[in-house]
């Protein structure tokens, strides 16, 4: 049997097992079998770190960043701006409230992008709209933005404009280069002009 069929049925099995605790509510909304395939083999639900960190510094009102690691993960470090929702804390009330945000671009990270998946097919399953999952997770994230490389000397003016663009993005967040960045503190932080030109590059080293 497909590898992804056994995956999602194990997912719905455990998600029916959770329902059965929740207070009765209308689940028409529930996304079929088919149609939840269909969506994951789709890779619009992944959004990159370049798109995100760039939505984030210009403080889109209509994007929300969930953390679905454990809170001690979260409280050590996290992506500025997210809130923490836990993996197993899906199916409460304050979580299903802020899923239901139609009006909002849901966007799960965790480590790498193997938990936050699994969450995202839940969340598919539930109805929720407006979800995604950040590519390569908050691994990802530190390597292309906090822990940039400053591309070779034969780097097109693309590579360069977005090794800028993620310069600028980690001083915005945690302040001037030479700072250091630490989970346990929070680093000053000053205005910074961030222009985002490009999306894709090679990812790597420091702000």
């Amino acid at each position: 049997m497909n590898k992804k069929y056994l995956l999602l049925a194990g997912i719905i099995i455990a998600l029916g097992v959770g329902i059965l605790f929740m207070p009765a509510k209308d689940t028409t909304k529930q996304v079929q079998p088919e149609l939840l395939l269909a969506a994951i083999d789709d890779p619009s639900r992944f959004l990159t770190t370049d798109d995100i960190t760039d939505r984030l510094v210009k403080k889109d009102p209509t994007l929300l960043l969930i953390d679905v690691r454990a809170e001690s993960q979260y409280k050590a470090f996290s992506v500025p701006g997210a809130i923490n929702m836990p993996a197993d804390s899906l199916l409460t009330v304050a979580s299903q409230e802020i899923l239901n945000q139609g009006e909002i671009d849901k966007v799960l990270f965790s480590n790498s992008d193997v938990t936050s998946d699994q969450v995202w097919i839940i969340c598919k399953r539930m109805g929720v709209q407006r979800i995604y999952v950040m590519q390569g997770g908050i691994n990802k994230w530190f390597s292309t933005i906090v822990k940039t490389e400053k591309p070779t000397a034969t780097a097109s003016a693309k590579d360069l404009d977005l090794y800028q663009f993620r310069i600028a993005a980690c001083q915005h967040f945690f302040g001037s280069p030479e700072m250091s960045v630490s989970p346990k503190k929070e680093a000053v932080k000053k205005k910074v002009n961030v222009v985002k030109k490009a999306s894709e590059a090679s990812s790597g080293g420091g702000c």
